[in-house]
């Protein structure tokens, strides 16, 4: 499909699924279902040319697909070290992969009084913004853009410092920890602002990444996978207040993590908290949680969970019957699982039916 087409097809899929992404979103419904025929954007994007092809290729899989309830958006991804690129760490542009950054610093005396960083300074900062308004510019403006992959600054802490140094430090040397996060914090408000004011508020589609998203609506996704590798403890201490800052600033957050993290899930709630995306099967995951522990944890809390789970009919009925309930908001994102697109296509349309079915009937609708 060209540019004419999906830009004559989205506006069918915004008629067919709007009302119900902001039903759920207004707490008026407890339940979507997710499926994502294709992952185009997490690849190779070592040019703003190639993002913006790689958000064709990813708007041509997903907008003919009707087996979901979400709306696609375009996204300039650029790896996940953007904000550690604005603390000097080199990038490593790979061919066919996403890129790597490097830790620019190695001891924690090195960041004490650590300045916050002009993003205007950051060469990959700069492609974000190209690459927006380049997508703004060639789309004019048709379809919605959310932010970039924003790590949060727990992880992006982790790829400023050394990552044994850092957490070495939230024990021996909290001041100086907590001060380089505030400071990752306030970049991140900052330059989120600032794609949001490229992108225009009427498109900037909240709270974006992994998350079902809208323009209009709130907050922003960040990416914090060190919940699963630190104590909850150090999480309480150095990640949430942070994330709960921003929160504050862009009117929530939704939280991504891989891993296990239920200890750290229950210590959500009255920190800004909107919405959690995490993994419930091992096609998603090598270490997934069970649905049963993060029922547990988020039970009757009013924060969404997006769970990843499995392609299977066995796996999707053991993650509704683990999750869903009134008392639960629930995302459930089903994994592909088959790599030919025409058994996919059965399997996704099988796979919706199953689980609407499912879902209605453990909500009472």
């Amino acid at each position: 499909m060209d540019l004419e087409q999906l830009s004559d097809l989205y506006p069918q899929r915004r008629e067919e699924r709007l009302a119900g992404i902001e039903r759920f979103w207004n707490g008026g419904s407890g339940y979507l279902v997710v499926q994502r025929p294709a992952g185009h954007l997490w690849a190779e994007c070592n040019s703003v040319e190639g993002v913006y092809r790689n958000n064709l290729r990813h708007l041509e899989s997903w907008l003919p697909f009707p087996w979901s309830d979400e709306l696609p958006h375009l996204q300039a991804w650029f790896g996940t070290g953007v904000y550690a690129n604005a603390f000097g760490c080199e990038y490593l542009w790979r061919e066919g992969e996403a890129p790597d950054s490097h830790v620019r610093y190695h001891r924690i005396e090195e960041v004490r009084g650590l300045a916050m960083p002009d993003w205007r300074d950051s060469p990959v900062m700069g492609m974000v913004l190209d690459c927006i308004d380049l997508m703004k510019e060639r789309t004019r403006g048709r379809f919605p853009i959310a932010l970039t992959d924003t790590q949060s600054p727990f992880d992006t802490a982790t790829l400023v410092l050394d990552t044994s140094e850092f957490f070495t430090a939230c024990y021996t040397e909290e001041e100086t920890a907590h001060a380089l996060m505030a400071t990752i914090a306030d970049l991140v408000i900052a330059f989120s602002r600032e794609q949001a004011r490229h992108i225009g508020e009427e498109l900037v589609s909240r709270p974006g990444h992994v998350m079902p998203s809208l323009p209009g609506f709130r907050g922003i996704t960040l990416s914090d996978d060190n919940l699963a590798v630190s104590s909850p403890l150090i999480n309480e201490r150095f990640s949430l207040p942070c994330d709960q800052r921003i929160a504050d600033a862009l009117g929530g957050v939704a939280v991504h993590s891989c891993g296990v993290w239920d200890h750290t899930m229950r210590l959500l709630p009255g920190r800004g908290v909107m919405g959690v995306d995490c993994a419930v099967s091992p096609r998603c995951d090598p270490t997934p949680m069970t649905p049963e522990r993060v029922r547990t944890a988020l039970a009757g809390t009013g924060i969404v969970v997006k769970a990843r789970c499995g392609g299977t009919r066995e796996e999707i009925e053991h993650a509704i019957a683990a999750l869903a309930g009134p008392d639960m908001r629930l995302i459930l994102d089903i994994a592909r699982i088959d790599k030919d697109d025409a058994a996919y296509a059965r399997a996704a349309e099988a796979n919706y039916a199953l689980a609407r079915e499912k879902l209605s009937h453990a909500y009472g609708t």
